[in-house]
């Protein structure tokens, strides 16, 4: 007998905890359980009906039974709700919001990206178990997929949205052996890795998009017969788990984020991919976005596990990225930035960029979600002048404003609002702080977490603080369009250095007079700040009408040209 490894002992965990959930959703009338996401219950009917299937060792005869005809059924009402009239504009579809009444909700072009790269996969494996009524809908609805346009797209902005129409001419290319459709498939994916390594990855620490990119290629590394469509999906997904894998504290993304759901941030809750390849965190019981979690085989290689765990140096991670299309070249280049140690990640991305739903993070500290205190606090903080989208309570949506320094455990970031901002724009800095011990003063704080990490701030106009289940919520004026903000952030190894064990040391060390900002304002729009980091590092930021004048980390400016192309080899 083939041992079992930890990976797929962690994979049938998490499709236990799944299956486990699935049981306790409520059925709505129409016999689904969402109708906000038609996708919701295709993930977690496939989820409960594969555990049944793999013996459910868990559950007595009886709730077995149960849970398979349960998920059978809402299998069935949701590929009746496929758009299988080939005249149709929308042929092949599904909708995305079912409103009060499914069998009326008009198809969208969304959900059979990723879900129709499932499906596949689901039909392969678990097709010869299902109910037959059920086997000849799933195969006649992948009829259905194949014969439709949906995935018939050229390659043009290389996003997730092409990447998973990629997948699927490899994916319905070979079940359907159309080897045109296999051949353009192929084609597809050598342009991305050539992208890829031209360019660097741009849809950087994207949630969900990144899992998208990883579940559709692994769909096709599950299903390829092809060796070498197999070497491709392979040689994709060793670049994509690399990406993962250097802004990875256990459980949790780290530094710039191109964009973020709210059950990404301020705490990472999207974690079952993660848990089943490392499993150094606890395990998630509840799945706000379960999509394929337990539904593949695939482990990521020695080099992805390496770079993913712990260093025991503190290292600083330094990534460009150019923006480009299929034609190029690149109509911007950005850099991120990245220290990360083996008990936080501090870092973000230099240039600020208008990205989709204005849900980008400019920068974070992030925390592991191992440990006791990481499941009843968020695990990432942040400061950011609100913009388009923001809505009190939802720490995302920050303003195209501001300018910042990073520097190992030091970010330093200055807002000074141009002249002729929108008059609805926000006179307000936000701040999350994690749950912890905490010091406040009249213009910051200082903490030593039960982690052992020890964090300081401050702000430029003081603030006022609000404790909450999970965190601290702060709020900062801007005066005269102006704000400032710097972070600190020392591991325990590195606050001994300082001579520094206990909260109340490190609160006496960031208050000494050494340890002030000299914030400095010469007229509207002009703002610096100089500060000694706890490096003795001499770090200067300042702006000139709004806009960034100068920044230096001991008289020098950040070395952004000689940044690696973002999905490359490690340094």
């Amino acid at each position: 007998m083939t041992p079992v490894t930890p990976v797929q002992e962690r994979r049938q965990q998490v499709l236990r905890h799944a299956a486990e959930q699935a049981l306790t959703l409520p059925l709505l009338s129409s016999g689904l359980w969402f109708h906000s996401d038609l996708r919701d219950n295709f993930y977690f009917a496939t989820h409960l009906f594969a555990y049944t299937a793999d013996g459910a060792e868990s559950w007595a005869p009886s709730l077995r039974s149960s849970g398979r005809d349960l998920a059978a059924d809402v299998l069935r009402r949701v590929l009746l709700l496929q758009d299988r009239d080939s005249s149709s504009a929308t042929y092949g579809h599904w909708p995305l919001h079912l409103g009060e009444t499914p069998a009326e909700a008009k198809p969208h072009p969304l959900p059979v990206e990723l879900m129709g790269c499932l499906l596949l996969l689901f039909y392969e494996r678990y097709g010869s178990r299902l109910p037959e009524d059920l086997a000849n809908m799933m195969s006649a609805s992948l009829e259905h997929l194949y014969r439709s346009p949906v995935y018939r797209h050229r390659l043009h902005a290389l996003n997730h949205h092409e990447a998973k129409h990629t997948a699927q001419k490899l994916l319905l290319g070979g079940r359907f052996s159309d080897e045109s459709l296999l051949q353009e498939g192929k084609a597809c994916t050598l342009r991305i890795l050539e992208q890829i390594e031209r360019f660097g990855f741009k849809e950087y620490g994207c949630l969900p998009w990144h899992w998208h990119w990883i579940q559709a290629f692994t769909c096709v590394w599950e299903l390829a017969e092809d060796p070498e469509t197999r070497s491709l999906a392979e040689q994709l997904l060793e670049k994509l788990w690399l990406l993962r894998a250097e802004a990875y504290v256990p459980g949790a993304w780290a530094g710039a984020r191109s964009r973020v759901w709210p059950h990404d941030a301020p705490r990472d809750r999207n974690t079952s991919h993660d848990y089943i390849q490392f499993g150094d965190f606890p395990a998630p019981a509840t799945f706000p976005r379960l999509e394929g979690a337990a539904l593949f085989t695939y482990e990521v290689s020695g080099a992805v596990r390496n770079t993913a765990a712990a260093s025991v140096r503190p290292h600083e991670i330094c990534r460009r990225i150019g923006f480009a299309g299929v034609e190029g070249p690149a109509e911007a280049w950005a850099h991120t930035y990245l220290y990360r140690t083996p008990d936080y990640a501090l870092g973000g991305i230099w240039e600020r960029r208008e990205e989709f739903d204005n849900e980008q993070i400019r920068w974070a500290l992030t925390l592991p979600l191992s440990g006791r205190p990481s499941q009843e606090s968020v695990n990432q903080l942040l400061f950011f002048h609100p913009g388009a989208g923001y809505r009190e309570g939802d720490d995302r949506h920050a303003s195209p404003y501001g300018e910042v320094l990073f520097h190992r455990g030091t970010v330093v970031q200055l807002w000074s609002l141009p002249v002729g901002c929108p008059g609805d724009t926000a006179d307000f800095l936000v701040g999350c702080l994690p749950q912890g011990a905490w010091h406040f003063t009249e213009s910051g704080g200082s903490a030593r977490l039960d982690s052992g990490v020890f964090l300081s701030f401050r702000l430029l106009h003081g603030y006022t603080v609000t404790e909450k289940p999970d965190r601290f919520s702060l709020s900062s004026p801007l005066r005269g369009g102006a704000g400032g903000v710097i972070l600190e952030v020392l591991s325990t190894p590195e606050a001994a250095l300082l001579g520094v064990r206990t909260g109340e040391e490190w609160a006496a060390y960031t208050e000494d007079a050494s340890r002030i900002p000299q914030w400095r304002t010469a007229g509207p729009g002009s703002l610096s700040v100089c500060y000694n980091a706890h490096d003795d590092s001499r770090l200067f930021l300042e702006l000139e009408e709004g806009r960034l004048k100068s920044r230096t980390i001991e008289g020098s400016p950040p070395e952004l040209a000689a940044y690696l192309i973002s999905g490359t080899a490690s340094e």
